[in-house]
C-alpha cells in the first residue's frame, strides 16, 4: 500500500476504534461537559535569513492566517478531544533576487495538524486510550525530538497510538503502548519516507500520591523507503518523579543500543550509549487550567535523535527552558530558548545550535481576543564549513478564541 494511503488509513481505522467503543458504551456514560471553541490567528514575521544559509542570506516576510477548533466530550471517567487548525502561510522576498537562492514564495503552501485522543476507565483499575496524531508540515522540528536539520521539504507526519494503564492496587501499575509513525514526503527526490513501529512497556511504583518511580522499556524499528539503513533501537530507563508543593520534579537514566540491519554500511557502526533527562516544572497556582500567574519549565538530557535519512545519527545534548508571568491579569510575557549539541557518530560534525525568543501577549474580552508581539534569534555553530548560519526574528500576531458555550 503506498505510504500516502497507509496514512489516510490509519486515521480512519483511528476514529472507528475509539468512536465504537464509545457509541456502545454512550448510554452508561453520565452526563459530561462538551466543549466547542472556535479559534483563528493571524500575523507577520520578518526572519533576517529565512533560508538559515551560511553566506546567501535572504530577509523574508511571512504571513500567515490560521483558523481552527477544539473539540471535546468529558465525563468522570472519559475523555474524547479533537484540536484541529489549518495554517495558510505566503512569504515575501525583501531582498533582490539572490542567484542560486529559491525564491521564498516557491514555499507558499497550507499547514495542517490534526490531534484525536480518546480515553476510558473501563474499570477502577483498568484504563484504555487512543491518540492521533496527524500534521502536514514544512518544520523539520516536527519530525524528531532532537531534530538539527534546516530544510523546508513538505511531508506528511502520521502517529497512531493505543494504550492502556493497568493499576494493581494503591502502590503499582502497568503502562502497555504501541506507536506506529508514518513520514510521508510529497516529492519522494527531496527527502526519505519511513515507517517506525514502537512498543512502550512501564512498570509504575507509587511510593505515595505525589512519588512515583518507573521503569521503562522501549523497543522500536524504523524502515526507511530508499537506500539508509534500517535499524531496530533497545531502551531502558529508570525514571523518578516527584511534586513538592508547586514544583514537579522528574530524574531519569538509562541505556540505549542501536542496530543496524547491515552495520558496515553506517560509518561507526552500530550505537550504543548511556542516556538520561532531568526536569522541573512549577506553576503558581498549581491547579491553574489557563493562563497561570507564574510558570517555570527547565529540562536537560541527552539521547540520539531518531529520524536519520542518509544515515545521519548523533548524541544530543539538549537544554531547554521557558518562564511565563502575567502582569496586570491581561498581560502574559514568556521568556523561552533551548541549546543543543549534535555530536554526529557517523560523521567528524558536531554543531551547537541555540534559539531565544521573548513574547508579550495582551488580552481583551475575558480573554476572547489577544494581540502578541514577539522577537528572537537563532544561531548554529557547525565544525563543517558551509552548516553555520544565524537568523533574527520578529512577529506580530492577533489571536481570537470564543467559547461557545462549554457546560
Amino acid at each position: 500500500m503506498p505510504m500516502k494511503h497507509r496514512t489516510t488509513a490509519i486515521i480512519a481505522y483511528a476514529v472507528l476504534f475509539l468512536v465504537c467503543p464509545f457509541l456502545i458504551s454512550g448510554y452508561a456514560f453520565a452526563e459530561g461537559r462538551l466543549l466547542i471553541k472556535p479559534h483563528i490567528e493571524t500575523g507577520w514575521q520578518r526572519d533576517s535569513n529565512f533560508h538559515k544559509s551560511e553566506n546567501n542570506e535572504r530577509e523574508v516576510d511571512t504571513y500567515f492566517v490560521k483558523p481552527g477548533v477544539e473539540l471535546g466530550y468529558t465525563t468522570e471517567k472519559s475523555l474524547i478531544s479533537l484540536d484541529y487548525w489549518f495554517n495558510v502561510l505566503r512569504y515575501d522576498d525583501k531582498d533582490d533576487n539572490v542567484p542560486d537562492t529559491e525564491k521564498a514564495d516557491r514555499f507558499d503552501y497550507t499547514e495542517h495538524m490534526a490531534d484525536f485522543t480518546a480515553e476510558t476507565w473501563v474499570t477502577e483499575r483498568l484504563q484504555l486510550g487512543i491518540d492521533n496524531l496527524y500534521w502536514k508540515t514544512r518544520d523539520a522540528a516536527n519530525s524528531d525530538e532532537f531534530s538539527d536539520a534546516i530544510d523546508r521539504f513538505e511531508y506528511d507526519l502520521n502517529r497512531f497510538s493505543p494504550r492502556l494503564l493497568y493499576n494493581f492496587g494503591e502502590k503499582f501499575g502497568l503502562g502497555l503502548k504501541y506507536t506506529n509513525l508514518l513520514t510521508d514526503y510529497d516529492n519522494d527526490s527531496e527527502s526519505e519516507d519511513s515507517d517506525e513501529n514502537r512498543g512502550t512497556f512501564t512498570f509504575y511504583y507509587y511510593f505515595d500520591s505525589l512519588t512515583s518511580l518507573d521503569l521503562d522499556y522501549q523497543y522500536w524499528e524504523r524502515d526507511y523507503d530508499k537506500t539508509s539503513e534500517d535499524y531496530d533501537s533497545n531502551q531502558i530507563m529508570l525514571n523518578l518523579n516527584k511534586q513538592f508543593n508547586r514544583f514537579v520534579f522528574s530524574v531519569g537514566a538509562g541505556y540505549h543500543m542501536r542496530d543496524f540491519d547491515n552495520a558496515s554500511a553506517v560509518e561507526g557502526g552500530d550505537i550504543e550509549q548511556f542516556v538520561w533527562k532531568t526536569s522541573v516544572f512549577a506553576q503558581n497556582p498549581p491547579d491553574a487550567t489557563s493562563k497561570p500567574k507564574s510558570s517555570m519549565y527547565l529540562s536537560i538530557g541527552n539521547n540520539l535523535n531518531d529520524s536519520g535519512a542518509g544515515n545521519s545519527y548523533y548524541a544530543a545534548t539538549r537544554f531547554d527552558a521557558r518562564f511565563t508571568y502575567l502582569l496586570f491579569e491581561r498581560l502574559n510575557l514568556t521568556l523561552e530558548g533551548w541549546f543543543q549539541n549534535s555530536d554526529y557518530e557517523t560523521s567528524a560534525r558536531d554543531d551547537d545550535r541555540w534559539y531565544v525568543a521573548a513574547a508579550a501577549d495582551y488580552y481583551l474580552f475575558d480573554d476572547m481576543l489577544s494581540i502578541g508581539v514577539q522577537g528572537g534569534a537563532e544561531e548554529r555553530d557547525s565544525s563543517q564549513t558551509g552548516r553555520n548560519f544565524d537568523n533574527e526574528f520578529v512577529m506580530v500576531n492577533v489571536k481570537f478564541n470564543y467559547d461557545m458555550g462549554s457546560k
